[in-house]
């Protein structure tokens, strides 16, 4: 089978090369050896030339020389067997219908040995076959009358001959370069972008383009590389040599050109450099061809011209598409290992699911939840590895595109709560891959479940104590008689009855509405009485509270809130500011009851008056202080859910001022400002 594919292949290249020197001459010669001796002496004669010239002169190879001869003495057998035997050929003094034959075996040796077939180059064919039969016409005449003027005109046609098949042979010949230089594009194409790839193309570069000495200097992702191809053999380097030094005086230029010869080597007969030009117009690098021989200058031009010139043109835009394509591999992979690395060092589960619904990526923070590797994960489906189901107990899938917090079950059987979100890639050319991230919330599951079961044991925890207390203090207050006893029984009643409110609030919560807390009512309050309340659930302030009410104040809000409101105040104040005194004062502004409440503490910085009013705030100042930094966030909701608004700002003294706002209770008189509807009589 080997045999038989190098034979094929011999063949082939035998057939679309062009016929060599020596087979020429014996084409040329063979219609005079029919006029000379007799055919079956032509045939082996001009095998026999063949088999020396090519073996001697040329020094081909054995194979071609051996199809080369074989192809003479079966063209000059058959040619001779059909055409000079019924011409009644050898005659030294052939008449009009031999030379008419002889004419007919010239065109047939030279269409045969030069395999031309194609109608353009019949033309080519007959003239060459004209100058064979005309140069043995006027040689036989030479011989027959002895002058010898014909024989010089007989040099006439053997020169037609002789040009015309050189010019046929070279261009032949930059055909054959042309279609050898355009196929190493190709090749290359299918190859890895390795230098050392890159030294056998030059290598073959420059035995294809004949050139001395050949060089390629191009960037590639592992560097800058310069590649040197001589008869020598071929050779790498990491930085330019020396002896290119001499290329930093030539001209940059878009296009290839010939170089000066003051700008050569010593040694140098011609030399070309071709740009490597990438798509773009960015310059790659460039080719530098250098000719030693006395036939350099001529070659140069062979390479810069016609056929040869363009193939050479485009394996130099080749190589810059080729250039190109290497750094754009070379970015996406670069872009790809920083993409997976920041999915692998993800603290967020991520896997992606190719279009065929296997594992094609599996961070660390996926095996981590699952405590599946990603060794044994990738190219799995993901039902092998888990199972999603709602909260109603029915099964899900990724690829339906899941939202939400199912719960996921471990192939070992754990049970997770995981919130996950899945995104297809979309647009033109996306890719169908699914991508999924997962949220491990068990540990918040599970907080919500004890906080839900806290708040439940608190509610029912506090119910019965504090109707037991407010029903004593109820008994107790008919029967106490003292003035201060009584204002003590008031203030637990107060009291009781804030704790029964902030216990339904925590029922809105155990019922999962947290946006309905809290509910206020809406009824008319009058700031004084309900400050004076306030001041006995804290006596410890209302000792030191200087209070001013010039005059009745009305509001429109929840008696309850605002008291509880109040006491948040107040019992800030006694925490932050345990010395000085209090100042309180009740006024009306723009429609709304202002109640101003200003210490002589710390007070809070400007730039940190609107974060007090944020959960768990705590100024730097009081960082070693009890609490919560809940407080004033409370009071805001309350003021919030009552239509009203609290305003911190600098008192007088330094300290903090509160300002508590509700809009101001309807009079009597506005009510009967109010427009009257209907008929009158």
């Amino acid at each position: 089978m080997r045999l038989s594919r190098l034979a094929s292949g011999r063949t082939a290249v035998w057939f679309s090369r062009p016929p060599s020197a020596t087979t020429s001459l014996v084409a040329f010669l063979a219609p005079l050896g029919y006029c000379l001796v007799p055919y079956w002496l032509v045939a082996p004669a001009g095998a026999a030339a063949v088999l020396l010239g090519e073996a001697v002169l040329l020094r081909a190879r054995r194979w071609r020389i051996a199809l080369d001869a074989v192809e003479t003495l079966l063209t000059l057998a058959v040619t001779g067997l059909v055409t000079a035997r019924p011409a009644g050929l050898p005659s030294r003094a052939p008449s009009v219908t031999q030379v008419v034959l002889l004419l007919v075996a010239a065109l047939l040796i030279v269409a045969i040995m030069r395999r031309s077939v194609h109608a353009p180059l019949i033309a080519e064919d007959l003239m060459e076959a004209a100058c064979a039969a005309g140069f043995a016409f006027l040689v036989l005449r030479a011989l027959r009358t002895g002058d010898v003027t014909w024989a010089f005109l007989a040099a006439f046609p053997a020169a037609v001959y002789y040009v015309d098949t050189r010019v046929l042979r070279t261009r032949e010949t930059a055909l054959s370069t042309a279609e050898r230089l355009l196929q190493l594009p190709y090749v290359m194409a299918h190859r890895h972008a390795e230098a050392a790839d890159l030294a056998s193309f030059v290598g073959d570069l420059r035995k294809i383009t004949r050139s001395g000495v050949l060089w390629l200097h191009t960037s590639l992702p592992a560097g800058d590389i310069w590649i040197k191809a001589s008869a020598e053999g071929i050779t790498r380097y990491q930085r330019r040599p020396e002896e290119l030094a001499w290329l930093e005086g030539l001209p940059s230029r878009p296009h290839p050109y010939l170089v000066d010869e003051d700008a050569l080597p010593g040694g140098w007969r011609a030399g070309v450099h071709f740009p490597l030009e990438a798509p773009g117009g960015r310059v790659a690098g460039y080719l530098l061809m250098g000719w030693t021989r006395i036939t350099g200058l001529y070659l140069s031009f062979w390479v810069l011209s016609g056929v040869l010139g363009g193939a050479i043109r485009g394996t130099a835009r080749a190589l810059g598409a080729y250039w190109a394509n290497t750094w754009a591999a070379h970015e996406l992979e670069v872009e790809r290992a920083r993409l997976s690395a920041a999915i692998d060092h993800s603290d967020v589960a991520i896997l992606v699911l190719g279009a065929s619904g296997r594992v094609e990526v599996w961070n660390s923070a996926m095996a981590a939840l699952t405590s599946i590797p990603a060794d044994e994960a990738l190219g799995r489906r993901s039902e092998d590895l888990f199972t999603l189901v709602c909260t109603d107990g029915s099964p899900v899938e990724l690829a339906d595109g899941l939202t939400g917090t199912p719960r996921l079950t471990t192939r070992d059987g754990r049970l997770l709560w995981v919130e996950v979100s899945c995104s297809a890639a979309s647009g033109p050319g996306a890719s169908e891959l699914l991508t999924a991230v997962f949220v491990d919330k068990s540990a918040r599951q599970q907080l919500d479940q004890m906080r839900h079961l806290l708040l439940a044991s608190v509610h029912h925890e506090l119910h019965g104590p504090l109707t037991t207390i407010r029903g004593h203090a109820q008994l107790l207050e008919p029967a106490v008689a003292n003035e201060e006893d009584a204002e003590s029984i008031g203030a637990i009643l107060d009291s009781v009855e804030v704790m029964q409110h902030v216990i339904a609030d925590l029922m809105l919560v155990i019922d999962g509405d947290p946006s309905a807390w809290p509910v206020a009512v809406a009824e008319d309050i009058e700031i004084s009485g309900l400050l004076r309340r306030a001041l006995q659930s804290a006596p410890s302030v209302a000792s030191r509270t200087v209070v001013s009410t010039p005059s009745q104040v009305v509001v429109r809000g929840d008696p309850v809130r605002l008291r509880q409101c109040l006491v948040l105040v107040l019992r800030n104040a006694e925490k932050y500011a345990p010395e000085g005194k209090l100042t309180v004062e009740t006024h009306q502004e723009a429609g709304h009851g202002v109640l101003t409440i200003c210490d002589e503490g710390p007070g809070i910085p400007p730039g940190e008056l609107l974060a007090a009013l944020k959960p768990y705030y705590r100024s730097a100042s009081t960082q070693d202080l009890p609490g919560s930094g809940l407080g004033l966030h409370i009071a805001d909701l309350l003021m919030t859910s009552m239509h009203g608004r609290i305003d911190l700002g600098t008192a007088p003294s330094g300290g903090l001022k509160v300002e508590l706002r509700l809009p101001l209770a309807p009079t009597d008189q506005d009510q009967d400002d109010e427009p009257q509807t209907g008929s009158t009589e």
